[in-house]
């Protein structure tokens, strides 16, 4: 594997320092590798700071594999990603950079999609192995065990969110080809002779064994993030959310029951609450210090991301961003017509979303007025996303990112206590909490366990619009990708079938939902070969339909 030698090829030297305060943090997070922090661990468990630090400063990063205003890290594949169903659309113009997902532009090893996913990815999956590498997972330290279940909780979660791009649904295609698993315990080996793609069933036992330990850490230590850093300590994993990464595996997994019982565990462990009627009633979702956050990107106003004033997540999606930024040059990201029509007039987020006449009734006159100036404005334009530090027309876009919220944990208990045969208990409950906290009035129509499961999905696409969790849906559920006759621009107007409705033996118009292995990874890896990849596939064209 070419790209592992990329991070961790460093020749330091001994360097002498006893504890992390001794490095300059950008040194930190970048150079330290895993034998001078296990030297300095013999004296200083502190030092462990730093390899957390570096793992999860790599979320956020500007133009590390594109010199393109699209690559601002992770979030910019989780926007890719919200592109690419039957949710979210947005206007087909030249400032556009996302076309290479919303239009499937790329289905071949040469993809930017792929490209994107992959060697961000792989990137923080090899700062994790050098973190874990450092540290004994039998460590009865309380900043170890913390440290290690950073490092092997994170990789967890990366390798989850690599299995569902580069291959179908576990449940669908669990001895797959899926990708190469790099970890701790081989990466010289896999640095001196590549690697060759694993199965699903094995990236997913994998996962497992990575988020089991991870768990298992945080139950035993004393330490918590607030005690490791000073500011948002809502970036690092918690054991709440721990169980919900276990959540989204096992509901992946369809081990129904334990994904119920996991969502109920990260419930109990969270000390927040979910978003209230009145706080949902006006644009937000912009800060990793909100009650309902469980886990965030944590975004400074002096990261590179930032500075770029328009290369990053809130420029192509916050509708309150200044004049300057991608959305209002024209690239408003907008509902799809029949997802926003399911939402009853009572429900507090049918205005996350402009109206037929760019109305909405969360907004206040000024927030009204700003949105209504751009010419370019569309409707059923999302107002779901405040602006940084809640400023119409902001200019200093250091909006936080999310990555799991409390509500999540809700919808994931309901949908599997459904799919394991409860169904009226969940129908029950998930009514108790939308009347709670989203629609005083809602009322459930299904009667069976399955259209009780749908049901709660249903909602859920409404709930998470714009978070970067609606392509895991439909790959998980099987759902193809239907945007005729709805408020798609025409170049991205077609239907792309679900891995089971394709009746073709190669898959060859549902393929284009998975990536193929970059070509740079074929090239470098001398266990996978252009055989060995995900075939490329012709991207669907204008009014296609199977």
């Amino acid at each position: 594997m070419k790209h592992l030698n990329k991070i961790w090829v460093f020749g330091l030297g001994a360097l002498a320092f006893t504890s992390c305060e001794d490095l300059d943090p950008d040194f930190q997070d970048r150079y330290v590798t895993s034998e001078i922090k296990e030297a300095v661990l013999e004296r200083n468990p502190q030092m462990t700071v730093a390899g957390v630090s570096g793992i999860f400063a790599s979320y956020s990063s500007y133009g590390s594999v594109f010199d393109s205003h699209f690559d601002f890290g992770y979030p910019g594949v989780m926007l890719g990603l919200d592109l690419q169903p039957a949710d979210m659309a947005a206007p087909a113009v030249g400032y556009n950079w996302m076309q290479y997902w919303s239009a499937f532009r790329s289905p071949s090893p040469s993809g930017t999609p792929a490209a994107m996913a992959w060697y961000h990815i792989f990137d923080q999956i090899f700062a994790c192995n050098a973190t874990a590498k450092s540290m004994s997972p039998e460590s009865t330290d309380g900043t170890i065990q913390f440290s290690r279940a950073q490092a092997v909780g994170q990789r967890a979660f990366d390798y989850f969110v690599l299995a569902q791009l580069f291959q179908f649904n576990y449940q669908l295609t669990p001895d797959a080809p899926c990708v190469p698993l790099v970890l701790d315990t081989n990466e010289a080996e896999v640095a001196a002779n590549g690697a060759p793609r694993a199965t699903v069933r094995e990236v997913y036992a994998q996962v497992m064994t990575d988020i089991n330990e991870a768990i298992s850490l945080l139950e035993k230590t004393n330490v918590t993030a607030s005690q490791i850093i000073d500011s948002k300590p809502k970036r690092m994993i918690s054991k709440a959310v721990a169980y919900g990464i276990r959540a989204r595996v096992n509901l992946t997994m369809g081990n129904y029951q334990a994904a119920a019982d996991d969502a109920q565990a990260a419930i109990a462990a969270f000390s927040g609450s979910p978003l209230s009627t009145e706080a949902a009633s006006h644009p937000g979702f912009n800060s990793i210090d909100l009650s309902n956050w469980m886990w965030g990107i944590a975004i400074a106003e002096t990261d590179r991301v930032v500075t770029t004033v328009i290369c990053n997540w809130p420029s192509f999606v916050c509708s309150f961003v200044s004049d300057n930024c991608y959305v209002p040059a024209g690239t408003w990201k907008y509902c799809a017509v029949d997802l926003y029509n399911q939402i009853p007039e009572t429900d507090v987020r049918k205005g996350w979303f402009l109206d037929e006449n760019y109305k909405s009734a969360n907004l206040t006159e000024n927030e009204q007025a700003y949105v209504e100036q751009f010419d370019t404005l569309e409707p059923y334009t999302n107002v779901k996303f405040a602006a940084y530090q809640n400023v119409v027309g902001q200019s200093t876009l250091a909006n936080d990112i999310m990555l799991m919220r409390i509500e999540e944990m809700y919808y994931i208990m309901y949908e599997a206590m459904a799919r394991a045969g409860q169904g009226a208990a969940a129908k029950e409950g998930f009514t108790t909490f939308i009347r709670t906290y989203r629609n005083p009035e809602y009322r459930m129509n299904a009667a069976s366990n399955e259209s009780i499961a749908e049901a709660i999905y249903q909602d859920k696409r409404v709930e998470f619009w714009g978070e970067g969790l609606a392509y895991f849906d439909y790959m998980r559920l099987d759902k193809p990708v239907d945007r005729i006759g709805k408020n798609w621009y025409p170049a991205e107007n077609f239907n792309v079938p679900s891995y089971s409705l394709d009746p073709t033996s190669g898959k060859s118009m549902a393929g284009v939902l998975i990536y193929c292995i970059p070509q740079g990874e074929i090239n470098g890896n001398a266990m996978i070969s252009a055989a060995d990849n995900n075939p490329s596939c012709t991207r669907p064209a204008p009014g296609q339909t199977y």
